[in-house]
């Protein structure tokens, strides 16, 4: 009996937070999310643009803010904003239930991701405005 009240508990929980993410800003949405979970907080002016991105070492972190354009594979996509496009790289962990179409504006956060030819940013965070 335990067993199914925590599980219903937990349900029910989940699905609040889930409603009300749905409806609040990037800087509300994060302070949400880590008032359950813990960690940093970035705010609006730590956004960078493509185009220092693509400038960043390796392993650099990094939040942008565009619209996320197509799919090219499985799980890499094409992310632009008003400075030029780059690949990101989105896991279905980091989705969270979330549905995003090329009008969305989002939020990611990420950590550059450098080979020989190419540079991409592996998301760890999505958030939709």
């Amino acid at each position: 009996m335990n067993k199914k009240l925590l599980a219903l508990t937990t349900a029910l929980t989940v699905a609040a937070s889930g409603a009300a993410f749905a409806k609040c800003d990037y800087e509300d949405c994060m302070k949400m999310m880590h008032r359950d979970m813990g960690g940093f907080v970035q705010s609006q002016a730590d956004i960078s643009t493509v185009k220092q991105a693509m400038g960043m070492p390796d392993d650099a972190i990094v939040t942008l803010k565009g619209n996320i354009e197509k799919q090219v594979k499985k799980d890499k996509y094409i992310f632009k904003d008003a400075t030029g496009e780059m690949t990101v790289e989105i896991g279905k962990k980091v989705w969270a239930g979330q549905t995003v179409s090329p009008s969305d504006t989002v939020v990611i956060t990420g950590e550059i991701d450098k080979d020989f030819e190419h540079r991409k940013l592996d998301v760890e965070r999505l958030t939709k405005e």
